[in-house]
């Protein structure tokens, strides 16, 4: 009994540095912070282990930090019940690619403004054959600029109907929820 109480009291405060001395991975990110708009909603991806690597929900950042990348983006206009401006980001981030629904901000002076994740999504990996749309999608003949999809590449298209998937970003509920593939087509931006 003596012994495991030294033991015990060894492990708890071994437990108690190493909770002290862990880093804030934002350390190299003093711009990115929390916001302060409680009713974020959770994210919506295809399983549960991309539900957990999707965390960035919530933050507020005027330029990406450290350790991501912006790889393309759109601004998007929703419906106008919605309330404000929106732009999807593709973001490499350090726990994978993924798909950023920001709210945008007032202008930080720059020009540029500062942005809020409301919604992310982890793009699963691209076969060599696809390739991934913001924002330039139709449903049913109508634009809808709230959709992403992982279209099958065409040589020499410019509309894509083979869809491979598509989530359908919903400012309401702060999701990406997964839709059905009927009536989804594609189009290169511009064409």
């Amino acid at each position: 009994m003596k012994l495991r109480i030294p033991f015990v009291t060894a492990c708890a405060t071994g437990l108690a540095v190493m909770a002290c001395t862990q880093t804030d991975s934002r350390a190299d990110a003093p711009k990115l912070r929390r916001a302060t708009d409680t009713a974020v909603g959770a994210t919506m991806t295809t399983t549960p282990a991309q539900r957990a690597k999707a965390n960035y929900v919530g933050l507020r950042y005027e330029e990406l930090p450290h350790g991501f990348a912006y790889r393309a983006g759109s601004v998007i206009t929703p419906p106008p019940a919605s309330g404000g401006d929106y732009a999807f980001s593709q973001v490499g981030t350090p726990k994978g690619e993924m798909i950023w629904l920001d709210s945008l901000g007032a202008s930080i002076g720059n020009g540029d403004r500062a942005r809020t994740v409301r919604a992310s999504l982890v793009i699963p990996p691209l076969a060599k054959d696809e390739r991934l749309f913001l924002a330039s999608c139709d449903l049913h003949g109508k634009l809808d600029p709230m959709i992403v999809a992982i279209v099958v590449n065409e040589p020499n298209a410019s509309r894509y109907t083979k869809i491979r998937q598509a989530w359908h970003a919903n400012v309401a509920t702060s999701r990406f929820e997964v839709i059905p593939l009927d009536g989804v087509v594609c189009e290169e931006p511009g064409s």
